[in-house]
């Protein structure tokens, strides 16, 4: 078996959802019993150019130690964290080395299709990798209708090991139906910023009964506007702001609520929507590009559009037909986002298991 080299920000620290993501890889590794090294590439804590310079002689060293006999396996997000790899990956691809990008952005979408030189430039960063692994089947298609041709693993990020033991215990207690108590908790999990739809939560709270609540986590720059949204509507009674939360605070808002709500608009996969359903809570969700991939029928609705009367619509639709998606979400997380089987199934396209 080969040698895997994992490349990306620091597991679980900070807001984003790719270290969110890496807590998962890490740990379906080890328990694939694939030999890897972790090399931190960014971290917010810390200086991004010296984490580079480590970063760079790590690489190096590592590729002329295991050269053919190593896959280095990197985790970009927007454009700079994509040029910062690229020029890492550079180094194991010369020695012979496999070499992984795995496209976590949903920013690859505007560098793909809005211009030539923003499209020719994103090509050209992704001329040191042997592969790509995408999050979605939409992302492959996607892709490839924009002329990259390398060869492409779909494969989606894998659930935090904790809410997979949630998604577990649910398949096998089958607890209460969601929906049952007189008030109905909404929950809105996101980057306080436009795209994310949370403006249109808060706009469809007010077309829906009163007693239907809304608590809303997160931080961001539409943070005051949101909440000056909310008073402006009269909802002030029916939306609470939580500020960001993590953890076990985390774990309680999740077991507490009865439905998840986030249309957003720009979102690459959306792991809060794997979280909610290890919690069998049914999700809404805007169909944009990869989001119809992750939130399927079985487990929520989409909306057709970005209005605030859509997303009122689909929330009705789920309240009153819980039954239908009871159960449902953590058995989805069971069969296709635990990180052993996320990484077996990266594991049998890329690496040498004689």
């Amino acid at each position: 078996m080969k040698k895997v080299v994992v490349v990306g920000t620091a597991p679980g620290v900070g807001k984003g959802g790719i270290s969110s993501a890496l807590v998962g890889y890490i740990k379906g590794l080890e328990e694939n019993q694939v030999p890897y090294e972790f090399i931190e590439s960014h971290n917010s804590e810390k200086n991004i150019l010296l984490l580079w310079w480590v970063a760079f002689w790590r690489v190096a060293l590592l590729s002329i130690r295991y050269r053919r006999d190593a896959v280095f396996w990197f985790h970009g997000a927007q454009w700079l964290s994509t040029l910062r790899k690229s020029t890492l990956a550079v180094i194991p691809r010369l020695f012979g080395s496999t070499t992984l990008f795995h496209v976590h952005s949903p920013a690859f979408h505007d560098y793909l299709s809005k211009g030539k030189l923003n499209s020719l430039a994103t090509k050209v960063s992704l001329l040191p990798y042997s592969k790509l692994v995408v999050l979605t089947p939409w992302w492959a298609s996607f892709i490839k209708q924009c002329g990259i041709n390398k060869p492409t693993i779909v494969s989606a990020n894998p659930n935090d090991p904790v809410y997979c033991q949630q998604a577990a215990s649910f398949v096998q207690n089958e607890e209460n139906i969601k929906g049952k108590n007189d008030l109905i908790t909404i929950i809105s999990m996101a980057r306080l910023v436009e795209g994310k739809g949370v403006d249109l939560v808060i706009k469809a709270m007010s077309q829906l009964p009163e007693r239907v609540r809304l608590v809303i986590a997160g931080e961001g720059e539409q943070a005051e506007n949101y909440q000056l949204l909310a008073h402006e509507l009269g909802l002030e009674d029916r939306v609470t702001f939580k500020g960001w939360i993590s953890g076990q605070q985390k774990e309680d808002m999740l077991n507490s609520a009865d439905l998840l709500c986030l249309p957003s608009r720009y979102d690459s996969f959306g792991m809060v929507f794997i979280e909610a359903m290890a919690f069998n809570l049914p999700v809404v969700a805007y169909n944009w590009g990869p989001i119809g991939d992750v939130v399927t029928p079985d487990v929520g609705e989409c909306c057709t559009e970005a209005t605030s009367s859509d997303v009122a619509r689909c929330i009705t639709k789920v309240i009153g037909n819980f039954e239908h998606y009871h159960g449902n979400g953590p058995r989805k997380v069971i069969n296709f986002y635990t990180p052993k089987a996320v990484v077996a199934n990266i594991m049998d396209e890329f690496t040498d298991k004689n």
